[in-house]
């Protein structure tokens, strides 16, 4: 009897730590690369205007994460579709102006990309 209500204490309070870590989870990239069509080799870019919106999702539908500026640096992974009013999935490489933090995964329009 004591050995089952461990095991169920044990199996309870790794269900609680669970929920609690899936509760709270960060969204920052809500979709990642799942929405990609486009795979390529990891290529870096350089944002070519300023005001481009750094999103969790391909879409404006999607939060923005932040604002890039021209000369923010991105390691392209994919897109969504042929380079033409796509979006690009990828992450930050250095602090950007707005201050996103390195390695901070998104999407960004790919024609605002150099």
């Amino acid at each position: 009897m004591k050995i089952q209500r461990k095991a169920s204490m044990v199996v309870l309070a790794a269900t609680l730590m669970l929920g609690g870590s899936v509760a709270l989870a960060p969204t920052a990239s809500a979709v990642g690369s799942s929405a990609c069509q486009f795979n390529s080799p990891d290529v870096n870019f350089k944002v070519s205007t300023s005001g481009a919106r750094f999103r969790t999702g391909p879409g404006k539908r999607y939060r923005a994460i932040g604002t890039l500026y021209r000369g923010d640096s991105f390691r392209y992974f994919c897109r969504t579709r042929g380079f033409e009013k796509s979006w690009s999935y990828g992450k930050i490489l250095r602090r950007t102006t707005t201050g996103i933090r390195p390695g901070t995964r998104g999407w960004v329009y790919s024609k605002y990309l150099d």
